[in-house]
């Protein structure tokens, strides 16, 4: 079998192209999990009317991608669908996309709830969380830490 003259560059480039990590590869991504959140208020009663935010943020850079909302029913459930997609990624010096979660919970005359997490290893996807009485701050100003208290 006779490969042409210019096989040799061909291969050249091609494997060039891998180790660099510019060759798009498939990749299924989870965006947002499937979760569901129970509010409840300090004596462990169902909260409803809460606003519930589940941000979706990414590495490599830490920064929010999109945030979905809803409020908290009379039983105090908020639930989200998973967003999941077929995504072409290539591998670059910083590493690849990965997805993590956070929650924020906020209802007027209560301390608004917030995680702040940058691992999608520590993401509850069915806590219970309780609200205290107390001054309300937007889920709008996350991530300023400054505004909003931390919990867990």
């Amino acid at each position: 079998m006779s490969y042409p003259k210019c096989w040799p560059a061909v291969a050249a480039i091609a494997v060039a192209s891998l180790v660099s990590g510019c060759v798009p590869y498939p990749v299924y991504k989870t965006m947002q999990p499937d979760a569901h959140a129970t509010v409840l208020d300090e004596n462990s009663q169902p909260l409803a009317g809460a606003r519930v935010v589940l941000i979706s943020s990414t590495y490599p850079y830490g920064r929010e991608q999109f945030r979905n909302e809803t409020r908290s029913a009379a039983d105090g459930g908020a639930a989200f669908k998973a967003l999941r997609e077929w995504r072409a990624e290539s591998m670059m010096i910083h590493g690849a996309q990965v997805y993590f979660w956070n929650w924020c919970v906020e209802k007027a005359g209560y301390e608004t709830y917030m995680t702040v997490d940058r691992d999608a290893a520590y993401f509850k996807d069915k806590p219970q969380i309780t609200l205290r009485p107390g001054e309300s701050h937007s889920c709008n100003s996350w991530p300023d830490r400054q505004a909003l208290p931390a919990s867990r």
